[in-house]
This record gives C-alpha cells, structure tokens and sequence, in this order.
C-alpha cells in the first residue's frame, strides 16, 4: 500500500512538472524561418528567408519580420497548444501576404505556408523556425546566427492617434452663421466620432 503511495505520489510530480513546462512555453524572442518553395511563381522571394521578433502574450502573437534585406513584415496570430497560425503582411512595394500554419515541437516552428504579392505573384511550400532568443534577450541558439536585421520604423498610419469628437449641430451653427445654408459639411477621420445631439432627426445627419 505504502508502494502504491509513492507511485501515486511520483506520478503527481511528475504530472505537474509536464503542466508547468507546458505552461511555461512562450514564443516570444527572435526566430530565424526558412521557406522552401515547393510550387508558385518563377521569382521565389523568399529564398533568403525571414528573421521574425515575435511577442506573445495570452495565447496572442504579434511581432516584425524581415524578408531577405526588407524589414517592412507585421506579423499577427495565435498560440493554441502546441498550433501556431500567424499572418505576416509587408506593406511596401511589392506589398505581401504571407499566411503560416504549423506547430511548435522540440523547440522549432514547422508547418505549411502560403504567399502572394501585389504583383501577382503567388507561392506555396513548408517552412521551419529556429528560435534564437527569448523574449529577454537570453541566447537559445547560439550556433545558428542570423545577421543583423533592423525592421523599418512603423508606418505613420500604424501609429495611435488621438480620438476626435465631432459635434455635427456645433459645426452647423458655425456654417449657418459663416452664410452657409443649403449644404452642410462634415470633415472626419478614421478616428473621428460624431455627437448627435439632436435624437429625434439623427437621420437628417446622414441624407
């Protein structure tokens, strides 16, 4: 009986210590990816490869990429287990769309990609990840370098902007008393909100 303890007992520890590694597992820190093109355009793109700086945080990834000399890469996607699904867009010309689908084992990202450009171009084929950092800078692989990469800065429409509150009736008070009277304007952003105050003919904003 007291055996039966002890085995119980150590396959507890032993079931916790596997819990809290997997638990502990995070994506976050430096990546080097390789793409091999198994079908697609002629013009491969993807050859020289990506170094990806991910962040995860609740089962969320986002981070920069580079492809080749380019550092223009968003990446956003998920962690579920050991099932990663990430998307990586370049923004500038050619613009492209890069979507990964794969998994985590032993340390290395491996799965399926698909890719296409502005240009028409399309790619499709198997990729694989090394990670060589963590997300504190400690070294993981210390052997499988990548040069220096440095992500361009982060577009100007990417970045926050304020919220604006436009009062529609406020603006028409000051365009009535400007002579205005058979058309009114109203100039917002994409982070503009409107204020309607008048309830009742919120419908005459929007004819």
């Amino acid at each position: 009986m007291a055996n039966s303890g002890s085995y119980l007992s150590a396959a507890l520890l032993a079931f916790l210590f596997v819990v809290s590694a997997a638990a502990s597992d995070d994506l976050s820190g430096r990546w080097k990816m390789s793409y091999v093109v198994q079908s697609g355009s002629p013009d491969d793109g993807l050859a020289e490869g990506s170094v990806v700086s991910l962040n995860e945080k609740d089962s969320t990834l986002q981070g920069r990429a580079t492809l080749g000399s380019r550092g223009d890469g968003y990446l956003i996607g998920c962690s579920e287990g050991s099932a990663v699904r990430a998307a990586i867009t370049f923004r500038h010309n050619p613009a492209m769309f890069v979507r990964l689908t794969g998994s985590c084992t032993d340390g290395e990202l491996r799965g399926s990609f698909t890719a296409s450009s502005c240009e028409g171009g399309f790619w499709q084929g198997n990729f694989r990840a090394i990670q060589l950092t963590t997300g504190t800078g400690e070294v993981i692989n210390p052997g499988t370098g990548a040069d220096p990469v440095s992500f361009t800065p982060t577009d100007e429409d990417l970045l926050p902007e304020p919220t604006e509150y436009l009062n529609p009736e406020a603006n028409w008070s000051a365009q009535q008393e400007s002579g205005v009277r058979e058309i009114f304007v109203v100039s917002y952003r994409r982070n503009t909100i409107l204020m309607v105050q008048n309830k009742p003919f919120i419908w005459q904003w929007w004819l």
